[in-house]
């Protein structure tokens, strides 16, 4: 037993001497989306804010690595992105006011696949965490929101290297929500509003 113990030692140890490792730098676009919701301001109606699922476009820009190992590759990243979406403050007898929500986070992807040759097919886990929010709304609508620091997700990507560029086209949705409740005067709402992501970026590998 204890031979067969450290014949699978130095297997791995071979194997792990034979691994191609490169370092790089990321960057790229993402294009998110919420679900669309509203909230009303007060009991009868006559104001509502609403949340609107028109995708926004955003970047990250990072540092990411590739370990390639028998046809197995595995892609951490670390990413600083900012995104947002769009609110529509909505009152009776008045032209509806167009507000954006910002979003500054960190996000550390790791995606685990197999490749063809230069093609590369994978998934992974995606932890965010949260670094700061701004919102054009007006004091006096009386939107607070609660946001969780962190939340954990999922991606699907497919991706080339083409020499030392490497290209990434990715899905991403959460698994975690985005906040707690959201407070709009004196009352409170459920918020389980989980952002969804559609990510294109280009790596310089090193």
């Amino acid at each position: 037993m204890k031979k067969v113990f450290l014949i699978l030692i130095a297997f791995f140890l071979v194997q792990a001497s034979q691994a191609q490792v490169s370092f790089g730098l990321r960057g790229g676009m993402n294009f998110s989306s919420l679900p669309e919701k509203t909230y009303e301001l007060n009991e009868h109606g006559e104001s509502s804010i609403r949340s609107l699922s028109d995708a926004n476009t955003g970047f990250h820009v990072g540092v990411m690595s590739q370990i390639r190992l028998m046809g197995i590759f595995i892609q951490p990243e670390l990413l600083f992105v900012s995104t947002s979406n769009d609110l529509v403050l909505q009152r009776q007898g008045m032209e509806d006011d167009y507000y954006k929500q910002r979003f500054r986070k960190m996000d550390i992807p790791v995606l685990v696949g197999t490749s063809f040759g230069p093609l590369r097919l994978g998934a992974g886990p995606v932890a965010s965490i949260l670094l700061n929010k701004s919102s054009d709304l007006p004091d006096e609508a009386g939107f607070k929101e609660r946001f969780n620091p962190a939340t954990f997700g999922f991606q699907l990507g497919v991706g080339i290297n083409l020499g030392n560029i490497a290209l990434d086209f990715k899905y991403e949705n959460n698994l975690s929500r985005l906040g707690d409740s959201i407070e709009i005067g004196e009352r409170e709402y459920d918020f389980d509003t989980r952002p969804r992501q559609y990510i294109l970026s280009i790596g310089l590998l090193f």
